[in-house]
C-alpha cells in the first residue's frame, strides 16, 4: 500500500482516472473504524425486536442458566418496538396531510412559485417520484431505531425491452413502410437496417432471424419498449450497511468522500451498460468471477445478531454482485475548483488485462454536494455518528417491564401449580384436577409455602410505561406535544430536502416540459423545468396537533370567530377555505376545492345557462353557492335593452327574473344577518339588484 500522503493526494485531487487501491483501502478503514456505531444499530435492532442470547421459541428460559427454573416465564415486551411505530405513523401521517410550498430565492423567481409548488405536490402524490411514500416510512423507522437517516436523489432513466410476438400487420401499425418491404422483398441489409432503426436495440442476428420468420410465417419476436422511466428516484439506505461516512465527519456534506453498497444480479449489472455507460470489460469480469454473496453473514451484519434464532449455516446468493459507489468531493490542482466524482468498484478487484477496476468514474455533471440527505435523531452531538437511538433510551425500561410481567407470570405458575412436600420416597406419581393420590396418613402430602401476591407489580408497570411515554412525547402535557412536534418538524425538513433535491434533478435530467394536474382543475397543466439555476426553498410544515380532532375542531371555532372580527377584510376567505379544507381532510380537498378563477368562471356560466332558459320561458332555482357573483350577472344581464324590454312587455318572464334574482337575494341577506349576529354591528353594503323593479 501507499504511504499515507500518496494516498491522501489521490483522495483529494481531480485525476484522468481514480486510484481504486486507494478508494477501497479509504473504504475498509471507514467501515473498521465504525464498528462502536454498528454494535449501537444491532443492540438496538436486538431491543427493537426482543431478540436476546438464550432466547427460545415458547418464550421460556431453558438451560444451565435458566433462572428462577427451568421453564420459568421469557415473556416479550414490546416498549420500544410499539412508541417507534406510533412514532412512525405520526410523522408519515404529518407527511401526508403536510403543506407542501415553494418559495422564491430570487425576486426573479416569484412569478413560477406558485406552480412550482403545484408541482411539487403533484410529484409526491401521482407517484412520478417512486416509491416515495414507502422509501420516506422506511426512513422514519431508520431515523428513530438507528439514530441517522440517509435518504439518495437520484435520477432514473430506463428503457425496458420486453420479447413480443409480432406479425405484419401489427409492424405496419408501427412503420407501414417496414411491413411494405418484407412484404414486397428487397436487399436484405437494407430490411435489417429498418427493423434496427423501428426496433431498438435489434442486433443484426435477430434481424436476419426475424426477417426469415416473417416472411415465412407472417410473424416474428421482436423486442418492444414497454416500460419507459424517466423521473427522480429516491433511496433510504440503511446507515449501518448501506452508506458510509467518515467517522470523523461532522458535516456530511463536506465529507471527502462517502461509499454507497450496493447488490446487482447479472441481469441488472448488463443493463447498466447501456443505461448508465458501465463498462463492458468490467461488468462481464463481475458475472464471471465474482458472483454469490453470503446472505447469512449480510443478514447478521444488518440485522443485528439473533444467533438463537438463526440456525447456524451459511448459503449463498450466488446471483447477487456486491459493489461499492465510492462519492468523492475533489478539487483541481489548477484552479481549485470542487467536483462531485462517483466511482464504481469491487472492493476484491484491483483490475487485470480483461477488464479495469472500475465500472465508471465521472463527474456528477451539476450537482454542489452528494446526491444524498442526511438528518441525526439528537443533535447533542457534532459528530454524524454520535447519536441517540429510541431503542437506546428505552431499552433499560423495556427490561424492567419485561421482569415485572415475568415476575407475575412466575408467580401465577407457583399459585396454580405449587410445590408439593412429600415423604422422602414417596414422591405423587401424578397431580392435577380430579387425580387419585394416595398418602398413609394426614400431612404426608401438603403443598409448599409460595410467594405472596405481588403488591403494586402492576402499578410500577404503569409507572414505567408512562415514563417511556414521557420520554418520547406521547404522553398528553404541553411539553410533550412540543417534543412531538419537534421530532415530526425534523422529519418533514430532511422530506422537504429530499423534494427540493427531487426537482434539481428534474430540471438537469428531465424532459422539457411534462403535463401535471393541480389541485382543483380537471385539466392538465403543461410545465416547463424553466432555467436549471432558478432555486426555491421548499418547506413541508404541519401541525401534530390537527391528527387529534377534539384539538384540530377548538382550531377551527377559533379561526371563525377571528374571521368575525374582521371588519376591514383583510383575511382571505378562499385562501382560508383552503387552509381549513386541507387541515381536515388533504385527500378530500384535493377533489372538492377548485381554483378560485375557476370557481367564478363556473357561477358565471352556470348563471349564464339559467338565464337562457328563463328567457327561453323555463323556471329555476337559484344555485347554492356564489350569490354575489350571481347578482352581477343578473344585473347585466337585465341593464341589456331587449331584456328591459322583454320584462316590461311579459309579465311572467318578469315574475321568473324576479323570483330567481329574490333567492340569491335572500342568500346575501341571510349571510349579512349572520355576520350581524357575529360581530354586533352591520358589514358593508354587498352589491345588488332591486328584484322589486324588475
Amino acid at each position: 500500500m501507499a504511504d499515507t500522503e500518496e494516498i491522501s493526494k489521490s483522495l483529494t485531487y481531480i485525476s484522468k482516472e481514480p486510484n481504486v487501491d486507494h478508494l477501497r483501502h479509504a473504504y475498509e478503514q471507514t467501515v473498521n473504524e465504525l464498528e462502536p456505531y454498528f454494535d449501537l444499530c444491532r443492540d438496538s435492532y436486538d431491543s427493537r425486536r426482543n431478540y436476546w442470547n438464550g432466547k427460545s421459541r415458547d418464550l421460556r428460559k431453558h438451560g444451565a442458566d435458566a433462572f428462577p427454573w427451568e421453564g420459568a416465564s421469557d415473556i416479550e415486551s414490546h416498549v420500544i418496538d410499539e412508541r417507534i411505530q406510533r412514532i412512525v405513523a405520526m410523522m408519515m401521517s404529518s407527511l401526508n396531510r403536510a403543506n407542501v410550498s415553494a418559495f422564491p430565492v430570487e425576486v426573479s423567481d416569484l412569478p413560477r412559485a406558485k406552480i412550482v409548488s403545484g408541482f411539487l405536490k403533484w410529484m409526491i402524490s401521482s407517484g412520478y417520484i417512486t416509491r416515495f411514500t414507502e422509501e420516506m416510512e422506511l426512513g422514519c423507522n431508520y431515523l428513530l431505531e438507528r439514530g441517522i437517516l440517509v435518504t439518495h436523489v437520484g435520477w432514473q432513466r430506463e428503457d425496458r425491452k420486453f420479447l413480443q410476438e409480432l406479425d405484419l400487420a401489427q409492424i405496419a401499425l408501427v412503420e407501414p413502410e417496414v411491413a411494405k418491404a418484407i412484404e414486397v422483398g428487397g436487399n436484405e441489409q437494407d430490411l435489417i437496417f429498418m427493423l434496427q432503426q423501428t426496433f431498438e436495440g435489434v442486433t443484426e442476428k435477430r434481424a436476419k432471424q426475424a426477417i426469415k420468420e416473417l416472411r415465412r410465417d407472417g410473424k416474428a419476436t421482436l423486442p418492444i419498449v414497454r416500460r419507459a422511466v424517466n423521473a427522480p428516484e429516491i433511496k433510504t439506505l440503511a446507515p449501518d450497511f448501506d452508506f458510509f461516512f467518515p467517522p470523523y465527519v461532522t458535516d456530511p456534506q463536506k465529507a471527502p468522500y462517502c461509499f454507497w453498497r450496493n447488490f446487482y444480479t447479472p441481469q441488472e449489472l448488463e443493463l447498466k451498460v447501456t443505461t448508465d455507460g458501465w463498462d463492458a470489460d468490467f461488468v462481464q469480469e463481475m458475472i464471471e468471477n465474482y458472483r454469490g454473496v453470503d446472505v447469512l453473514d449480510i443478514e447478521k451484519q444488518q440485522e443485528g445478531r439473533r444467533s438463537n434464532l438463526i440456525q447456524d449455516y451459511g448459503y449463498e446468493a450466488e446471483e447477487l454482485i456486491e459493489l461499492v459507489y465510492g462519492y468523492q468531493r475533489l478539487i483541481d490542482p489548477e484552479d481549485g475548483s470542487e467536483g462531485i466524482y462517483y466511482t464504481v468498484f469491487h472492493k476484491q478487484f484491483s483490475g487485470n488485462e480483461n477488464a479495469p477496476a472500475f465500472a465508471i468514474h465521472e463527474l456528477l455533471n451539476g450537482y454542489e454536494d452528494y446526491p444524498i440527505v442526511v438528518t441525526k435523531y439528537s443533535e447533542d452531538s457534532k459528530r454524524l455518528y454520535d447519536t441517540m437511538t429510541v431503542p437506546d433510551l428505552l431499552r433499560g425500561i423495556q427490561n424492567q417491564v419485561k421482569v415485572e410481567r415475568d415476575s407475575r407470570i412466575d408467580r401465577n405458575s407457583l399459585a396454580t401449580v405449587p410445590p408439593i412436600l412429600h415423604p422422602v420416597g414417596q414422591a405423587p406419581t401424578d397431580y392435577g384436577p380430579g387425580r387419585y393420590i394416595p398418602y398413609r396418613r394426614k400431612g404426608d402430602l401438603e403443598f409448599g409455602p409460595t410467594p405472596p401476591p405481588p403488591t403494586g407489580s402492576v402499578e410500577i408497570e404503569q409507572t414505567l410505561l408512562q415514563q417511556a411515554d414521557r420520554l418520547m412525547g406521547l404522553d398528553e402535557s404541553a411539553m410533550s406535544q412540543l417534543k412531538l412536534q419537534f421530532l415530526v418538524n425534523k422529519f418533514l425538513k430532511h422530506s422537504s430536502e429530499v423534494i427540493k433535491l427531487a426537482y434539481k434533478c428534474f430540471q438537469r435530467f428531465g424532459p422539457d416540459s411534462i403535463f401535471f394536474r393541480v389541485t382543483g382543475s380537471p385539466d392538465p397543466q403543461n410545465f416547463g423545468k424553466g432555467d436549471p439555476n432558478e432555486n426555491f426553498d421548499v418547506t413541508i410544515s404541519y401541525d401534530v396537533l390537527n391528527t387529534d380532532p377534539e384539538t384540530q375542531e377548538k382550531k377551527l371555532a377559533q379561526i371563525q370567530a377571528l374571521t368575525q372580527l374582521d371588519r376591514n377584510g383583510r383575511i382571505n376567505v378562499d385562501n382560508l377555505l383552503t387552509v381549513i379544507a386541507n387541515s381536515v381532510d388533504p385527500v378530500l380537498a384535493d377533489q372538492i376545492l377548485q381554483p378560485v378563477e375557476a370557481a367564478q368562471d363556473q357561477v358565471i356560466k352556470q348563471v349564464t345557462d339559467d338565464l337562457a332558459k328563463i328567457f327561453a320561458g323555463i323556471e329555476m332555482p337559484a344555485r347554492p353557492n356564489g350569490a354575489q357573483i350571481a347578482m352581477n350577472v343578473i344585473e347585466q344581464y337585465t341593464s341589456q335593452p331587449d331584456v328591459q324590454q322583454r320584462l316590461a312587455a311579459d309579465q311572467a318572464f318578469a315574475a321568473r327574473m324576479q323570483k330567481y334574482a329574490g333567492q340569491y337575494t335572500f342568500q346575501m341577506q341571510q349571510a349579512q344577518n349572520a355576520q350581524i349576529g357575529r360581530i354586533g354591528t352591520e358589514p358593508a353594503q354587498m352589491g345588488g339588484i332591486q328584484t322589486q323593479t324588475l
